[in-house]
């Protein structure tokens, strides 16, 4: 939950992807046809020689760069900018207002301390509740809490649950609006229960599936 971009991970796991499947199919050719080997030797050999006919010439007369060291250096300068852009822009998504409201003399912002306090307080005098962790974030745009609860072994997760759905209607009735809520049941019971967790824009909380 944060505002790291997808886009580059996910051509990123692509090319990996497809990069591991290329060698994966190679060497299963290499073993299974008896003359994979010396075909793929001719093609190498045909392609080096005209990689270096088209990409190994001097790009002016004095100089011993040539356009494959051009088009290298180009692609490292890019995959540099994604690193770059990608670890700047991890975990920019936490936040430490989830409320601002407006008022006659200004404006009035809620911190994420305020909601955290309340849920924690609604939630650890709950049996099989061992801890409760809340943070803020922001997705697309729109404040959202992750509330992370660590049960004890044996618990109950529909009674975890259904606790957490009434400290988030008690959250939304204190600050009179509805935050998105995020809630994810840890422990106890996850070793033998293995229920997903989901976003459950109705009532604002997760319940296991």
């Amino acid at each position: 939950m944060n505002d790291t971009n997808r886009v580059i991970n996910r051509l990123l796991l692509a090319a990996t992807g497809i990069a591991l499947l290329a060698v994966a199919g190679l060497a299963v050719a290499l073993i299974a046809v008896p003359d994979a080997g010396r075909l793929w030797r001719g093609i190498g050999r045909s392609a080096t020689t005209a990689a270096d006919g088209v990409f190994g010439v001097h790009l002016w007369p004095g100089t011993t760069l040539s356009l494959a060291a051009l088009i290298a250096l180009a692609v490292a300068a890019l995959f540099v900018i994604l690193l770059i852009v990608q670890v700047v822009r991890a975990g920019r998504g936490a936040t430490s207002t989830v409320l601002t409201l407006s008022t006659p003399d200004g404006s009035v912002e809620l911190d994420a301390a305020v909601p955290a306090a309340l849920l924690t307080e609604q939630l650890k005098p709950v049996p099989g509740v061992a801890g409760v962790a809340v943070s803020a974030y922001r997705v697309r745009r729109t404040p959202a809490l992750k509330v992370t609860v660590r049960c004890r072994r044996g618990a109950s997760p529909r009674e975890v649950a259904d606790a957490v759905d009434e400290a988030v209607a008690l959250l939304d009735s204190a600050l009179g609006t509805t935050l998105p809520v995020f809630a994810q049941l840890v422990g106890g019971f996850r070793s033998r229960l293995q229920a997903a967790t989901r976003v459950d824009t109705s009532t604002s909380a997760a319940r296991p599936s």
